[in-house]
């Protein structure tokens, strides 16, 4: 399996200008070989394609010494970013969306480069050497990597903070445990996930939370002159806000993932459509819980600990009775399900997760789990 592991780097004065200094000739290159393609296909019509504009960087990097002093395979990096780019293009036209051509990229909107182990890239204990930097950067190696990790490659990148690098590594899954405890997860806005178990784990609300100093920050940036100095300074400490609200928000999933992982050997969970929820009027608030990256984190976290994560339909799961399967139905704002048929009352949100956990049960090739009640047979995505 891949995984990437993220690092702070802790470069010196002269190795900050030079990382600076890669990534800005990557961000012109994306946008000289952008413009290639513009002109190619305007004064002939024909398309260039990623070979063709390797076959182009050849030629370049002997003409240029400037370019040569950087690592072919960051280039080649940078050139298949402006592939996928036009590749992502083409398919939104093919499907009808809104197509959205590849840009120009200015400065706040390039902030990483790639350096693959095969050429420009040595690791040896905390530090990492990379071609066109002097010396070796030191990284914060809060974490030691897998003991088995092949690294493939590094992302440097740079935020509000300063640059961090990702390692991109393979290494082998955990073998397949044995099934001994499952939970269906429902997730929600007034509860971030209710459990089938009957446990609530809250809605941190990161970003509501940060509402009001966000609003002060955006009309101190509105009221500054653009390209004075108190601009670039309020900027910054806006983009420092957003970055803090990101690492909040994310450092709380990754520990509710990470205790469920232990907990749980199977994780049942919605197949939610959520690019298509977030088209309404609670967009802000999925957002802010980040149900996908929840998910994400939920299916891989799984996948390295021998565990599974199996997603079901949503279909029903909120009306059918958990007890009985008889549908109650009930609006959005109704928070408690009430039976009247098995007389089953318990929490909306947790009665859904139980039957996201049945449905789950009824498509699992694992073996039995101890917690899975019985209950009677009721037509939910299959017999149970």
């Amino acid at each position: 399996m891949i995984l990437a592991f993220k690092y702070r780097l802790l470069p010196t004065k002269k190795q900050h200008a030079a990382l600076a200094s890669i990534m800005e000739a990557q961000r012109q290159l994306y946008n000289a070989a952008l413009q290639e393609r513009i002109d190619a296909y305007r004064k002939t019509g024909a398309s260039i394609n990623f070979f063709a504009q390797c076959k182009s960087l050849t030629i370049c990097r002997a003409d240029l010494p400037d370019m040569a002093a950087f690592s072919r395979n960051t280039q080649e990096a940078t050139l298949k970013t402006l592939d996928q780019a036009f590749a992502s293009f083409f398919r939104r036209v093919k499907q009808g969306k809104k197509p959205g051509y590849p840009r120009f990229k200015g400065r706040d909107h390039w902030r990483s480069f790639v350096v693959r182990a095969s050429e420009g890239l040595a690791i040896s204990g905390s530090r990492i050497a990379i071609k066109g930097v002097p010396g070796s950067l030191r990284f914060h190696q809060h974490r030691a990597l897998a003991s088995d990790a092949s690294i493939t490659l590094a992302r440097i990148c740079k935020d509000s903070k300063g640059w961090y690098v990702s390692f991109t590594v393979e290494t082998t899954a955990a073998d397949v445990r044995s099934v001994e405890t499952a939970v269906g997860i429902d997730v929600g806005l007034t509860t971030m996930a209710a459990l089938s178990t009957g446990e609530l784990i809250p809605n941190p609300r990161i970003a509501k939370r940060a509402e009001r100093e966000m609003r002060r920050h955006q009309r101190a940036l509105a009221r500054c002159k653009r390209g004075s100095k108190s601009r670039v300074k309020v900027k910054a400490e806006l983009s420092k806000l957003h970055q803090r609200i990101v690492n909040t928000r994310t450092t709380y999933l990754h520990q509710v993932s990470a205790r469920l992982v232990r907990e749980y050997g199977v994780i049942a969970v919605e197949k939610l459509n959520v690019a298509g929820m977030v088209k309404g009027n609670l967009a802000r608030s999925i957002h802010d819980v980040a149900w996908s990256q929840f998910k994400f984190m939920l299916g891989y976290k799984a996948a390295k600990a021998g565990g599974r994560m199996i997603e079901v339909n949503p279909k029903y799961t909120s009306q059918d009775c958990s007890g009985c399967g008889d549908m109650v139905e009930k609006p959005l704002s109704m928070r408690e399900h009430n039976c009247k048929a098995c007389g089953l009352v318990l929490d909306r949100d947790v009665n859904a997760a139980k039957n996201i956990l049945h449905k789950a049960k009824s498509g699992l090739e694992a073996g039995n789990v101890a917690q899975w009640s019985e209950r009677r047979p009721r037509n939910i995505g299959g017999s149970i």
